[in-house]
């Protein structure tokens, strides 16, 4: 064996035994060889960079710089490395709630990850349903609560006797005591809560709420006018639901909520939907899609499409205090507005547009934001379900964003320049 393949074999033991330190002795090759320890010094570079990259992944680390394209030998690893972060993603969109998400690239590791997100929603459906059924239950409750306190004075709920005319306490029960002891001004706070009582006949009830922020207090009250040693008074039987409404109020967040943008879900969304319906009720549907998220995900980031979608879905909610904002998924949302006539809508959802496209987040990028809509008006002589309004609403919204492209498309050529 030469000089020159003891030199060369060395070398190549170097490589893969004490990559990247390998170093190769050229000047004492034969002339030769030159070409061939250049070609081998480009294989050493290629495999130090896949050992590198091979390792951070080994890690988990999906932050690493892939090697540059003219490594091919890292090939296969770098649609690892693609792999692993789309995967990384969709976890995380299932984190937040979406569980449309399913993988069809792994193998058996497909089957477990989309069995698990199956799961999931699965086991959200029926949180929702226990929901409802505690709202129910939780209804019934308060109902049995007050017809307790009717009938026996030693009960948690607070008993007063009032007079109309001062708000003085004529009568009080433990619990009722104890809650003066706690706050004197109570009676008075709670009697200017309550409706003109003068005017009442029968019993009357109540939902109140007092105080502000973590402090607030909801009460329901039942009230009925009596004669107190020929003074006008009013008997309050005061149940103090605070615990109930926090609780039933933390399960809506979790259950009728979007995780991202905090408006309802789709599931919420279609109930009401459905609710005002049945009601005859008169409404304008609006499906709302925006544009190019699928670009602003793929080329900026999954992080910039989410400021995109909660940016809109904020700028939705100043069309009115009364209109419902759902998010439907990804980039569809639905808003049901009562009452309003046609003009107004379309004023008020032309000034979410314009609202849209100048969100103070795209005013120094290289990319805007806009929204597509499609509405339909419902009345008392609809006869469409809700899932074909819906339906109707999706077909409008595309109409309008091809009507907005051809526009564009218009304006692009020579003297086809349209207004707006």
């Amino acid at each position: 064996m030469s000089v020159t393949s003891d030199i060369l074999f060395a070398y190549l033991r170097e490589i893969f035994y004490a990559t990247p330190d390998a170093t190769l002795a050229i000047d004492k090759l034969e002339d030769d060889y030159l070409m061939f320890a250049k070609g081998l010094m480009f294989f050493a570079h290629c495999f130090s960079q896949y050992n590198e990259f091979a390792k951070a992944l080994a890690r988990g680390d999906l932050s690493v710089q892939a090697p540059p394209p003219e490594n091919e030998l890292a090939a296969p690893l770098k649609a690892l490395h693609a792999s692993l972060k789309h995967l990384a993603w969709q976890s995380q969109q299932v984190a937040k709630g979406d569980y449309k998400q399913r993988v069809d690239f792994m193998g058996e590791f497909s089957d477990g990850f989309n069995t698990m997100v199956e799961q999931l929603a699965d086991r959200q459906q029926k949180l929702e349903y226990e929901i409802i059924v505690s709202q129910r239950y939780a209804s019934a409750m308060e109902q049995s609560n007050l017809l307790l306190s009717s009938l026996t004075h030693y009960i948690p709920q607070q008993i007063f006797v009032v007079s109309l005319g001062e708000y003085e306490v004529l009568l009080f029960n433990d619990a009722g005591k104890n809650e003066l002891d706690i706050d004197p001004e109570y009676i008075n706070k709670l009697m200017v809560l309550l409706p003109d009582l003068h005017n009442t006949d029968g019993v009357q009830n109540y939902d109140v709420h007092m105080g502000q922020g973590d402090d607030i207090q909801y009460l329901t009250v039942n009230s009925y006018n009596i004669e107190w040693n020929s003074v006008s008074a009013v008997t309050l039987i005061i149940s103090d639901v605070s615990a109930d409404k926090r609780q039933i109020k933390e399960l809506e967040d979790h259950a009728y909520r979007d995780a991202l943008t905090r408006v309802y879900n789709r599931f919420f969304g279609m109930h009401t939907l459905s609710e005002w319906v049945d009601a005859k009720k008169h409404f304008t549907l609006i499906f709302v899609d925006l544009d190019s998220l699928k670009y602003v995900n793929d080329v900026l980031g999954h992080g910039e499409g989410d400021t995109y979608i909660i940016s809109v879905s904020k700028h939705l909610q100043t069309v009115s205090d009364a209109t419902l904002v759902c998010r439907l998924g990804g980039d569809e949302f639905m808003l049901l507005i009562p009452d309003m006539d046609f003009d107004e809508v379309d004023e008020r959802m032309e000034a979410v547009q314009n609202r849209v496209q100048n969100d103070e987040h795209v005013a120094d990028k290289d990319f805007g934001y806009s929204i597509s809509v499609g509405r339909v008006t419902v009345d008392e002589n609809n006869v469409l379900p809700a899932s074909e309004m819906l339906s109707l609403a999706d077909e409008r919204m595309y109409e309008h964003k091809r009507a907005r492209k051809k526009e564009r498309a218009n304006a692009m050529k020579p003297g086809g320049r349209t207004a707006g």
